[in-house]
């Protein structure tokens, strides 16, 4: 393939997330790397999409290829910034602006990342200091370009500054640029949307809400600029209503914005279930039922396992409309199939199974070597789905629209239907959707349908005898120092003192201390009851390195560590050589082969782990991307977040 027909297949793929993570999947970077066209377009077509992780990928790959390609460095400091990644964002736009940089765009996405740190910062002295950065780089970047983008965004800044006239000054210019450009682009010009949307911002400034509602209502009902640019439109406007002093939701009406789905649901029912919960002869009803709840909430992302019941009629319904499906499934695809696709009642339902996977947007595979015998890991799957799900919320700003299929009936063990309800509902904050499956399939035994008897369970179709404990879902930490094995040999015992002295008083009587931990030379392995504890004592660790100046105890040089955490279901077992428990799985090896690849200084984690804080609400600490990373020997890759403090981790 030339750099020709790669750079028209990125422009005719770009419109869908599966087909465009497809190309980017297949890609040649030979190919790729003979155009910067090629990395820009597609970059350009993942943020459109929403997708900022892999919007980041592209572009890292790109400079890869073309470290001083400008427009690659603006779309990489982009994605971080909407990954909630910040301050890597605006480390890249102050090199660029140093090297003096002052383009629209520039200046623009860099007074972004200033804003960004004026609503994280954690003192008043720092929230001024962003909100006049940001202000000033805005005011900058209109003043040498005369943009619409920079203006309207000068006069917001100055709004939330208090500079009142400066805001409704500039508002007042942005609008007239607007309506002049308005009149001028032609009929099937993409900027209408902007345009539009910069007016009613401009209208908001200067207090006229019923304008900004008009211009609101045309730019999101006529020109179909995306979910996610109206995510970004609808989170401005809330912005300017809360710093007028107005309803920040007073506007929502006027953006049509679709929900992220979340959905589990019952398997259909085996030959040799004796109480029929979910026949296949009820089918066509359940789909029915299934398709009327996406229409109703609007669904256009869903996330969900793939089990041959619920999760495949959720799946396909979403497909058949067109929506983004992201699968999660617990163990290797074979062994899934094998204990949850198959099914002598639904004899086409492994074909189904792999239409949706080849369809999917991801597909991610929790644990090759998992024990389909062991619930943990399917409540792990639930878990990680759930948090997932609520990344994706958080990045493109949408409400998630949680979706049962439930007999309401207590469940066949753990990791079903049932648990997942009680996991959502003692959230609390979102409504969940239950399609009562008892009340179909009553309905259409009354209506005359007639079941056949139960046959009996084939030997094959037994399950295996657990003679281990069941698995445990915990957090993991593996920590090492950098360039230790370097060190002269009377280094060592300095060091075990201060340090590993310093960590066990740190934690000796926090209520996040470790359920295990040991060490061998310089590294540190910890596991813990949850990501939130193993999250706030990763930072204990960074900082003790950090803070300790290891001149005055005896150590010449920088002392750096590297922090990996992971979370999933593992194995305690007594170890008699250690005389104590310990832990062991697959799970805890993918813990150890993180810290490898974390950059020095810093605490990385899996998507696993920052999953499971979205879920868990974890407090202290936030996970921003970092991109993905191979693992070492050979174990694959990993979507990698950065971990790093919030303001509860001082409090």
């Amino acid at each position: 393939m030339q750099a020709s027909e790669a750079l028209a297949k990125v422009k005719q793929n770009g419109g869908s997330l599966a087909s465009l993570r497809a190309t980017w999947e297949a890609h040649s970077p030979v190919v790729w790397a003979q155009n910067s066209d090629i990395y820009r377009r597609a970059v350009d077509a993942a943020l459109k999409l929403g997708e900022s992780f892999l919007a980041y990928d592209i572009a890292n790959e790109g400079l890869a290829y073309f470290p001083d390609e400008v427009r690659l460095l603006q779309l990489k400091a982009l994605s971080l910034a909407r990954t909630g990644t910040t301050s890597g964002a605006n480390d890249i736009l102050e090199a660029l602006r140093k090297q003096g940089l002052d383009d629209e765009e520039t200046m623009g996405i860099l007074a972004r990342t200033h804003k960004d740190l004026w609503m994280l910062s954690s003192t008043e002295e720092e929230a001024d200091y962003h909100l006049l950065q940001s202000l000033g780089f805005y005011l900058e970047g209109y003043e040498s370009s005369g943009g619409y983008y920079t203006g309207i965004n000068a006069a917001s800044m100055a709004l939330v500054a208090g500079e009142t006239e400066k805001a409704e000054t500039i508002a007042r210019e942005v609008s007239a640029i607007c309506e002049e450009s308005l009149a001028k682009a032609p009929p099937d010009s993409g900027e209408f949307y902007w345009l539009e949307a910069t007016a009613a911002e401009a209208a908001l400034v200067v207090g006229d809400l019923d304008t900004a509602s008009k211009y609101y209502r045309k730019a999101t009902t006529e020109h179909h600029p995306g979910a996610a640019e109206v995510s970004r439109t609808r989170s401005q406007a809330r912005f300017l209503l809360q710093h007028l002093g107005e309803d920040k939701r007073q506007l929502d009406d006027c953006f049509a914005l679709p929900k992220i789905g979340l959905f589990s649901g019952h398997m259909f029912d085996q030959p040799h279930r004796e109480i029929p919960r979910f026949p296949a002869a009820i089918e066509d009803e359940v789909r029915e039922a299934i398709e009327q709840a996406i229409q109703r909430h609007d669904i256009q992302v869903g996330y969900c396992s793939l089990a041959n019941g619920g999760d495949l009629l959720y799946a396909e319904s979403l497909l058949k409309k067109g929506g983004e499906v992201h699968i999660i499934i617990p163990f290797s695809i074979e062994t899934f199939k094998k204990y949850s696709v198959r099914n002598p009642l639904v004899p086409n339902a492994e074909l189904r199974f792999d239409n949706v996977l080849n369809q999917a947007a991801t597909v991610r595979v929790l644990s090759e070597q998992g024990d389909p015998n062991d619930q943990a890991g399917y409540d792990y799957c639930n878990q990680v789905i759930t948090g997932l799900a609520v990344l994706k919320s958080k990045f493109l700003g949408m409400d998630i629209a949680p979706m049962l299929l439930w007999d309401h009936k207590q469940g066949d063990g753990g990791g079903g239907t049932e648990s997942v309800f009680h996991n959502w509902s003692n959230h609390g904050e979102r409504e969940v959707d239950i399609i009562p499956i008892n009340n179909i399939l009553d309905d259409q035994l009354a209506n005359g349908l007639v079941l056949p008897p139960p046959q009996p369970l084939p030997p094959e179709k037994y399950r295996a005898v657990v003679t281990h404990s069941p698995q445990e879902i915990r957090a993991m930490l593996f920590a090492d120092v950098v360039g230790f094995s370097s060190w002269p040999e009377h280094f060592i015992p300095v060091f075990v003192r201060e340090f590993f002295g310093r960590v066990a008083e740190s934690i000796k009587d926090s209520s996040a201390r470790p359920v295990y931990i040991n060490t061998w030379g310089d590294a540190i392995c910890a596991v813990f009851e949850s990501v939130e504890h193993a999250g706030r004592i990763s930072l204990v660790v960074q900082n003790l390195i950090r803070d300790i100046d290891w001149t005055k105890v005896g150590l010449t040089g920088k002392v750096n560590i590297r922090i990996g955490l992971h979370a999933g279901p593992v194995y305690r077992s007594y170890d008699a050589l250690i005389g104590k428990d310990s832990y062991y799985g697959a799970h805890v090896n993918r813990a150890a082969r993180i810290e490898p690849i974390t950059d020095e200084g810093q605490i990385f984690a899996s998507d696993a782990f920052a999953a499971l804080a979205m879920t868990t609400m974890a407090k202290g600490f936030s996970c921003d991307y970092a991109g993905t990373r191979k693992l070492p020997k050979g174990a694959g890759t990993i979507s990698a977040f950065l971990v790093r403090p919030t303001k509860e981790a001082g409090q």
